[in-house]
């Protein structure tokens, strides 16, 4: 056996194994090799597992492979391989799994494939092949995975449709395929997934689809089809997903749909539907996307709707929808985009909408919905951003009639900037903290989040007591009047915040949420303050994290009128405050902030973590903490301390950026009298020697950020023990071509990807702070990253899955099987 798969290997593959004519294994997957695949691998006889996947490799394939007489499993997916396959290769009659996907491959399917009757499993997704099936593909009676996807393949399915009872992936999406689906689709009695998306398939949904019973996945979206959706589609009962989007179907939606009470996702949106959204819909109390937009759907929003309690994203748009919109939408907590646009709903808008606290975009544009003056939730409206006020002015508007902003606070730009995308950038359940790749129970994670939460929130009273401390030399001046006790104008600032989100509290529900500063609710403490975990006695479920600070009474007021407007996706909210107390026992004063469960980025990337995350999640976070920063920044801003410790992590694994004990405001500040603060590693030099701290110093620490979230060390231990702070190690990586060294090892990433990435992070380095990039250019950039490589990461999470059930020859069962492909779909899908 030969394993030097993840390696960090480079150059050719060298000619010389051909002298080890015993091996019967041979795994040089994850390196870096280049060149071609040498001829003299054909000369290993005995060997019956050959992996090259994720290399560097080009040429084409070679047609020695043919000599490989024992040959099982072939892989030689995302290289650079190019020319057709070899006919020689139907002559591999031993071989059981078969992976092309991801090479430049061209010319059409091979012709013989029918003569490897032990092939189990045949991905040829994302290359250029054309042409149509080849007749001889329904010999392959014994397949388990058929993978197609992202070619230019045309014609007919049928010769791709046997009686397969083992059949489980049946993945054609994306091609030129047309026709109709055949109904012998149902002979493939074992299939879980589904994929016929984005082809040109004419006719009706075939019944024989719905009479599959281990379906989990159907993707029939992006075709022309037209009929009416069938009643019999709630036979489907373990469904997970069903995208039936961007055809030309028509009738009304069936009330079976409510039957699927496993879906996660349901796009039925650019058809021509009609009559009323059915009640039952609210069965599918798992449902996380639903998408009805575009249709011709009429009559009111069924109240039903409001049961769908895991729901993120529902668009309504684009419909003939009217009376008003219903009370019940206000429970759907984990709600982050409402979209209600172009259709005749009047009436007032709920004030129960104002409770949904993760919504970050409400379309109500082209509608009769009013605000009326007295509408509470006006002050929560900040919540929503920019999207909201875009596309809905009149209501924006009115909501700051009703809610003046506090005189004292910063004066925002006109228009603030925009969120990033929560439907893109969601994470599925997959990848929450209750079903992470780390596997942790929910206990084990809330217990990881409260002692991470503690420990940043001890540094954070640590840094502005610090900040706020005479340097050593200096005299602490008092001036004339002042106590040796700070004095108090909290009514003022209660008054100043009154229109924000920040409430004031008394001390004594403060005490009630910390149980009277119980030592059991400490989270941390230290000479400078403590750190309390509560609850809000006004609701008995919202989490605190509770600051029991000594500041002076300038610095306490300064955070509060900082934070107290300052609401976004991806700023933690200061939730509210309290003081009080006099001479005789402890003046009190405390800042509530939100209590954030998945602890802190520096803990999810540590060298030492046992947790993995993914490329999209490193991307999803970044993103998140860029847009939170460019909010920041457009008051005037500057955070001066970002660090994965200072990244928090939402439930979902959205980032939220905390600790603003730090915060400063460009306007205002007195020359020569910043004392520079921020963390070694992160820290600009630039700053560091004039003191004068700008966007761009943090523009310089979120420059680090990436290239740590990518490399999972810390700036000052780039690789290999080097000593050299990480940009200086990434731009030799880049002198020598090596991006490969760049990125964690436990990531799949592409190679264009890391470079991306790693140019973008020395451009945030730039001596000249002029040339360096604005927060909103680095989101964009993000964004423009993460829209391009996400999909292949997906295919490849769902490829690996693949492989691991070739690997285990049949030995699960179906229910095994469904679960391996339902993870797929949490994780993300592949339309």
């Amino acid at each position: 056996m030969g394993t030097f798969f993840t390696n960090l290997l480079t150059g050719s593959i060298p000619a010389t194994f051909s002298n080890l004519q015993s091996l019967t294994e041979l795994d040089l997957s994850y390196n870096s090799f280049t060149g071609t695949i040498p001829d003299s691998i054909s000369k290993l006889e005995n060997i019956t597992y050959l992996w090259l996947l994720r290399n560097q490799l080009s040429g084409s394939i070679p047609d020695t492979l043919s000599n490989l007489k024992s040959v099982f499993s072939l892989n030689l997916g995302y290289n650079s391989l190019t020319g057709s396959i070899p006919d020689s290769i139907s002559k591999l009659t031993t071989l059981g799994a078969f992976y092309l996907h991801f090479n430049n491959l061209t010319g059409s399917i091979l012709a013989g494939i029918g003569n490897l009757p032990r092939l189990t499993d045949l991905t040829l997704a994302y290359n250029n092949f054309t042409g149509t099936i080849p007749d001889s593909m329904s010999k392959l009676t014994n397949l388990r995975t058929l993978s197609v996807q992202q070619n230019g393949l045309s014609g007919s399915i049928e010769p791709a449709i046997s009686s397969r009872q083992n059949l489980l992936i049946f993945n054609f999406n994306r091609n030129h395929f047309t026709g109709s689906i055949p109904s012998t689709i149902s002979h493939m009695s074992s299939l879980t997934f589904l994929g016929l998306a984005n082809n040109s398939f004419t006719g009706t949904i075939p019944d024989s689809i719905l009479k599959l019973p281990n379906l989990g996945i159907l993707y029939l979206n992006g075709n022309k089809l037209s009929g009416s959706i069938p009643a019999t589609t709630g036979n489907l009962t373990v469904l997970t997903s069903l995208n039936l989007a961007d055809n030309s179907l028509s009738g009304s939606i069936p009330d079976s749909i409510g039957k699927l009470l496993t879906l996660a996702s349901l796009y039925l949106n650019g058809n021509k539907l009609s009559g009323s959204i059915p009640t039952t819909i609210g069965n599918l109390q798992l449902l996380n996307n639903l998408n009805l937009s575009a249709n011709s759907l009429i009559d009111s929003i069924p109240s039903t709707i409001g049961r769908l309690s895991n729901l993120a994203y529902l668009n309504l748009d684009l419909n003939s929808l009217s009376g008003s919109i219903p009370e019940s939408l206000g429970r759907l907590a984990n709600l982050k985009e409402l979209h209600l646009a172009n259709n005749s709903l009047t009436g007032n808008i709920p004030g129960s909408i104002g409770n949904l606290v993760q919504l970050s975009i409400l379309d109500l544009n082209e509608s009769e919905v009013t605000c009326p003056p007295d509408y509470t939730p006006c002050v929560a409206k900040q919540r929503l951003q920019s999207a909201f006020c875009r596309k809905c002015p009149s209501f924006c508007t009115t909501c700051a009639k009703a809610a003046p902003p506090p005189p004292t606070a910063p004066s925002a730009p006109a228009e603030s900037p925009s969120p990033s995308s929560s439907s893109a950038s969601s994470l599925s359940p997959g990848a929450s903290a209750s079903q992470s790749g780390g596997g942790l129970s929910a206990g084990a994670i809330a217990g990881i989040a409260v002692a991470a939460v503690a420990s940043l929130l001890g540094l954070l009273l640590i840094g502005m007591l610090l900040l706020r401390r005479p340097a050593q030399g200096e005299a602490t001046v008092v001036k004339k009047g002042e106590d040796a006790a700070p004095q108090r104008d909290i009514e003022g600032l209660a008054g100043s915040v009154a229109a924000s989100h920040c409430t004031e509290y008394s001390l004594e529900e403060v005490m009630a949420a910390t149980s009277n500063w119980s030592d059991d609710n400490r989270l941390s403490s230290g000479a400078f303050g403590d750190v309390y975990k509560g609850v809000s006695p006004r609701d008995g479920t919202t989490a605190w994290a509770v600051k029991r600070a000594k500041l002076l009474d300038a610095d306490f007021q300064k955070e509060v009128r900082q934070m107290a407007d300052k609401n976004h996706p991806h700023l933690v909210r200061l939730l509210g405050f309290a003081a009080g107390g006099d001479m005789r026992t402890r003046l009190e004063q405390v800042l509530i902030y939100e209590f954030v469960p998945n602890g802190d980025l520096e803990m999810w990337i540590s060298t030492k973590s046992h947790f993995q995350l993914s490329l999209k999640q490193r991307l999803d976070i970044l993103l998140g903490a860029a847009r939170g920063l460019e909010y920041l920044h457009s008051f005037g801003l500057v955070h001066r301390d970002i660090k994965p410790a200072n990244v928090l992590l939402r439930a979902d694994m959205q980032a939220k950026i905390a600790d603003f004990g730090l915060v400063k405001a460009l306007e205002g500040s007195t020359a020569g009298t910043t004392r520079v603060m921020g963390t070694p590693g992160y820290l600009d030099p630039i700053y560091s020697r004039t003191s004068k701290a700008t966007t761009a110093t943090d523009v310089y620490s979120f420059g680090v950020l990436i290239l740590v979230v990518l490399r999972g060390r810390s700036p000052t231990a780039a690789a290999d023990g080097e000593s050299k702070h990480i940009l200086a190690w990434v731009e030799a990586c880049l002198a020598s071509d090596s991006p490969t060294r760049l990125k964690d090892l436990s990531m799949d990433a592409p190679d264009d990807a890391v470079l991306r990435l790693a140019q973008l992070a020395l451009s945030c380095s730039a001596e000249c702070t002029a040339s360096r990039p604005s927060m909103a250019s680095i989101a964009n950039e993000l964004q423009g990253i993460r829209n391009e490589v996400v999909g292949k990461v997906e295919l490849s999470a769902a490829i690996k899955v693949d492989e691991q059930v070739q690997q285990l020859k049949g030995s699960l069962s179906t229910d095994a099987h469904l679960q391996c492909i339902d993870n797929l779909l949490q994780a993300n899908s592949f339309e």
